[in-house]
């Protein structure tokens, strides 16, 4: 089965930061075992949903965070134990166009 590595952003993220709510963005990457790189791409969002470094997200119903992906690469294969962690997180200003 191919590999990949999945870039991804994030936007609209409340979190706590020093007991204030603040609204982050991130990016990231991650390496998944996939079929395809529709696959992919859905494997990479679903390890970032169960990351626990996301596990705090103050977010109402009405407003969610939001993830994309940005780019998708097959790569050569990986070792499967890998640790896959870290996010680049970066201040949202109110005003910031897509």
């Amino acid at each position: 089965m191919p590999h990949y590595q999945v870039t991804l952003s994030g936007k609209n993220f409340w979190l706590s930061l020093d007991d204030k709510p603040m609204k982050f963005g991130f990016f990231t990457s991650r390496l998944v075992e996939s079929a395809n790189e529709e696959q992919a791409e859905l494997d990479a969002v679903q390890l970032i949903r169960k990351d626990p470094g996301l596990q705090g997200v103050l977010n109402e119903r009405s407003d969610p965070p939001m993830i994309y992906c940005k780019e998708i690469v097959e790569i050569e294969p990986f070792d499967a134990t890998m640790i896959q962690a870290g996010f680049t997180f970066y201040p949202e200003d109110d005003e910031e166009s897509e």
